[in-house]
């Protein structure tokens, strides 16, 4: 199970990088982006958030090289990594359609 950890980190790496250098797809479909400059500045946005669990997965993935029995519990924290990061990006979306 130690093997999934350095998986998840690429596979956040390529989100984070693909919103980055391919900032005009529509790739988050949990915002509605409106014109095509909200497009590129919240891809723009999401982009380094998405490291973020890149991170944990490679703090989990680490740990679970030194203690392979904690494993199991790691796994919970992908998950929860994610979901902080919808609701930080869904919170930023929201404020960069306010006016100011």
């Amino acid at each position: 199970m130690p093997d999934i950890f350095p998986v998840f980190a690429l596979l956040f790496a390529g989100i984070a990088a693909l919103l980055f250098f391919a900032p005009e797809r529509r790739i988050l479909n949990f915002v509605d982006y409106g014109d095509a400059e909200a497009v590129r500045r919240l891809n723009r946005y999401a982009a380094p958030r998405m490291l973020v669990p890149a991170v944990v997965n490679v703090g989990c993935a680490v740990t679970a090289h030194l203690h392979p029995a904690l494993s199991p519990p790691l796994v919970f924290l992908t998950p929860l990594s994610v979901l902080c990061v919808v609701v930080w990006v869904g919170l930023g979306a929201g404020r960069m359609h306010r006016p100011r």
